[in-house]
C-alpha cells in the first residue's frame, strides 16, 4: 500500500469518527461515516445568510473558496493582504468540522495588478513564492489541501500561454510545488485542470505525461483535480475515466472531483433531468470503487447563485438544488450511495 493510500485510509477513520454538528442522519454525516469529502464551493455571503449556512452544514462536510483566495481577492495590490473572508470561511468550517480545500496560487485569471509589475522570472518566482508563504503558514494545520497551479494547459495538449508561462516556462509549476510543501508539510498538494478527466484527449495525455514527469522528478505532488464541469449534451465516458484515474493511482497519487456541475440547454427536459441524475451518479459510484477517490465537490449548490447561465449560453440548472435551495431528487439518490462507501 503507498503513501497516499495509506494517508486516504487514515483520513478515512479520522472522518468517521467525527462527530457532525447537524443531524446524525444529515447528508454530512452520511458522507463523514462513509468517510469520504462530500464538499460545495462557497462564497462569503453564503456564511452569513443563516439559511444558506444551515443548508451547508447540514448537507456537506468540506467547503471551497470558490474565489476569495484567488490573488485579486485575498492580495489586492502589494501591500494588501484581505483575508478577512477567508478567515471566516476557515473559521466557520473549523467551528462545523469541515475539510476546506485551498484553491488557487497560479492561475491565468482573477491576478491582481501586482503582476503588471512582473519585469522577470526572479519576479514571477518571487510573488508567488510570497503568496504560498503568507496563505498557507497563516492557514497551517486548518486547510487540508490546495490547488497549487490550476488549468495550465490548452485543449489541444499545449500550455496555456500565461503571463506565469511566459516568465518562467512550466519550471514555476514545479516550483510553486516545492515552496508549498515548505510551507505546510501536512497539506496535500494538487495540479488541477477541466476537461483532462477521460483518458485518450490531448489535454488528458499532456497532462498525465507532465504530471509523471513530476512524480519520477521527485516533485512534492499528492494528486490531480479533475474538475468535472460537464453537460447533458455529450455525457461521461466512464471506461475511459476510470482507465485515467487508475494510471494516476499506478503514480501513487489521489484524485479528487473538485468542481463538478452538468449543465442542460434550457429548458431542460425530463429526459436532461435523467441524464443529469445518472451523471452524478456515475461519478458517485465511480469515487466508491476507486480507492484513490474520496473527495467530491460541487462548484456551487444552488441554480439561484449558478456561474453557468452567464459562462454557457442557453444552459443552466446544472446544480444540486434549485433556485428556491430546494434538493433535487438526484441529491437523495447521491445520499443513497455514499452509505455503501
Amino acid at each position: 500500500m503507498n503513501k497516499i493510500f495509506r494517508l486516504t485510509v487514515l483520513a478515512a477513520g479520522i472522518l468517521a469518527g467525527v462527530a457532525c454538528t447537524a443531524c446524525k442522519k444529515s447528508p454530512a454525516a452520511t458522507a463523514t461515516k462513509a468517510g469520504m469529502y462530500f464538499g460545495v464551493a462557497i462564497q462569503p455571503g453564503d456564511i452569513l445568510d443563516e439559511n444558506k449556512a444551515k443548508l451547508i452544514v447540514q448537507n456537506f462536510n468540506a467547503i471551497v473558496p470558490e474565489n476569495t483566495m484567488k490573488m485579486i481577492n485575498i492580495r489586492p495590490t502589494k501591500t494588501l493582504w484581505n483575508f478577512s473572508d477567508m478567515d471566516k470561511m476557515v473559521d466557520f468550517a473549523q467551528k462545523n468540522k469541515m475539510m476546506v480545500r485551498g484553491h488557487t496560487f497560479i492561475w491565468h485569471q482573477q491576478n491582481s495588478t501586482i503582476v503588471n509589475q512582473i519585469r522577470n522570472r526572479e519576479d514571477a518566482f518571487a510573488l508567488i513564492g510570497e503568496n504560498i508563504n503568507q496563505i498557507m503558514t497563516r492557514y497551517r494545520g486548518k486547510i487540508a489541501c490546495y490547488d497549487v497551479a490550476n488549468e495550465i494547459f490548452n485543449e489541444d495538449g499545449t500550455f496555456r500561454k500565461s503571463i506565469w508561462y511566459k516568465w518562467c516556462g512550466t519550471d514555476l509549476y514545479e516550483e510553486a510545488f516545492r515552496m508549498a510543501r515548505a510551507a505546510d508539510s501536512d497539506a496535500k498538494l494538487f495540479l488541477n485542470d477541466y476537461s483532462h478527466e477521460e483518458a485518450g484527449t490531448p489535454k488528458a495525455e499532456a497532462f498525465y505525461e507532465f504530471v509523471k514527469s513530476m512524480v519520477e522528478k521527485g516533485v512534492p505532488i499528492d494528486g490531480v483535480g479533475f474538475q468535472l464541469h460537464l453537460c447533458t449534451d455529450y455525457g461521461i465516458n466512464e471506461e475511459r475515466l476510470r482507465e485515467n484515474i487508475r494510471r494516476f493511482a499506478d503514480l501513487g497519487l489521489e484524485v479528487q472531483f473538485t468542481e463538478i456541475d452538468i449543465r442542460m440547454k434550457m429548458p431542460g427536459s425530463e429526459a436532461d433531468v435523467a441524464i443529469q441524475k445518472e451523471m452524478y451518479e456515475t461519478l458517485m459510484r465511480i469515487l466508491k470503487d476507486e480507492p484513490n477517490v474520496n473527495t467530491y465537490m460541487t462548484w456551487g449548490y444552488t441554480d439561484a447563485t449558478s456561474w453557468v447561465p452567464a459562462t454557457f449560453h442557453g444552459y443552466g440548472d446544472a446544480h444540486l438544488f434549485d433556485k428556491d435551495l430546494k434538493a433535487k431528487p438526484v441529491f437523495g439518490s447521491l445520499v443513497e450511495l455514499m452509505k455503501n462507501k
